[in-house]
């Protein structure tokens, strides 16, 4: 089924970063009345703000398209992935927590930033929970959302963008079967040349050789989060294959017994030694 034509009433799109718009949301691009974008300018590489509003000048939607202008922190792979620690805030940058505070501080500045455009919204389309390949900055904006759409009573949309890098964290949200969602076809060919806009700038952040999926899914929100994952869940994805590789899990504190089995070891390895060196002797 594509999306009912009320879904995309008085809709508003918003995304992290210039580009999110044509990778994620190709299908219903020229349909929003308003794309926010929330980052331009990023503080650790300063050529990159320029050549975005470059390309954002050039873009077919320019017109429809607001820019937040706050700053973005570098938050990409700060995680915890595959298995990220959610807060309010978006995710916590647990494996570089240096970063942490301003990315918190970045969430502030959005949702400053974002309120005055959401007046009179009935439809909000965002970035899903897992920030589709598992981008921190992709999950603080779909909360900050997704928040957002429940305090003006807007309905939320969900893209079906996943990676092997964030699919454990989507599994906690796409529960059961009897959740809708709705497909939507591409037109490769348009977005392609909006991409094109940003290869020319040097603002282009994805992929270089990306071939775009012919279609995507849409999904009702607000999705909730569940540990305990039921046996099922009926939700196709376009999934993206990157290379990431599941980082070992954690060493697991010793028990007693196996304290003791390894200062045995030790103590015998010792005393072999002792006894090959007296014979030598």
């Amino acid at each position: 089924m594509e999306l009912p034509k009320d879904a995309l009433e008085k809709s508003v799109l918003i995304v992290a970063h210039p580009d999110d718009e044509v990778l994620w949301f190709g299908s219903v691009l020229d349909r929003f009345e308003k794309i926010v974008i929330c980052f331009t300018e990023a503080g650790h590489w300063p050529e990159l703000g320029d050549a975005r509003r470059r390309s954002l000048a050039e873009h077919a939607c320019r017109d429809r398209i607001v820019e937040l202008d706050v700053c973005q922190v570098k938050s990409h792979n700060k995680s915890k992935w595959p298995h990220p620690t959610e807060t309010e805030y978006g995710l916590k940058l647990d494996r570089y927590p240096q970063f942490d505070a301003a990315y918190r501080h970045q969430a502030e500045l959005v949702r400053t930033a974002l309120e005055p455009h959401l007046k009179g919204t009935a439809n909000i389309f965002t970035h899903n929970p897992w920030g589709e390949y598992g981008h921190e900055d992709h999950v603080q904006v779909c909360r900050i959302a997704t928040v957002f759409a429940e305090k003006i009573g807007a309905a939320v949309w969900y893209n079906n963008y996943v990676s092997n890098k964030s699919s454990e964290l989507m599994r906690q949200y796409v529960q059961g079967f009897g959740r809708p969602y709705y497909s939507m076809p591409v037109d490769i060919e348009k977005i392609r040349k909006i991409a094109d806009t940003y290869f020319r700038n040097n603002a282009w952040t994805w992929m270089d050789d990306y071939a775009w999926f012919a279609s995507e899914c849409f999904v009702k929100g607000p999705l909730v989060n569940k540990k305990d994952r039921c046996t099922g869940a009926l939700f196709p994805v376009n999934f993206l294959r990157l290379p990431f590789e599941t980082p070992p899990p954690p060493e697991q504190p010793l028990s007693i017994y196996r304290k003791i089995r390894r200062r045995l070891r030790l103590r015998l390895s010792e005393l072999k030694l002792i006894r090959s060196n007296a014979a030598t002797d």
